[in-house]
């Protein structure tokens, strides 16, 4: 799908390789350090777009 929407092979092939990996959980982390940087609790993304749909 990638290729039939004009996507170099080189870079579709890379696209891929990266779902395949956050699918695999290859970027899940239990650092807090993001929650240091902004200085609050960080939020679960399901909850940021239940909570965008509830306001839209």
């Amino acid at each position: 799908m990638l290729l039939d929407a004009g996507l170099p092979a080189p870079f579709a092939a890379l696209l891929v390789d990266s779902d395949l990996g956050v699918s695999r959980g290859e970027l899940f982390t239990a650092s807090t350090d993001l929650q240091r940087l902004i200085g609050r609790p960080s939020k679960p993304l399901t909850d940021v777009v239940a909570a965008a749909v509830k306001t839209a």
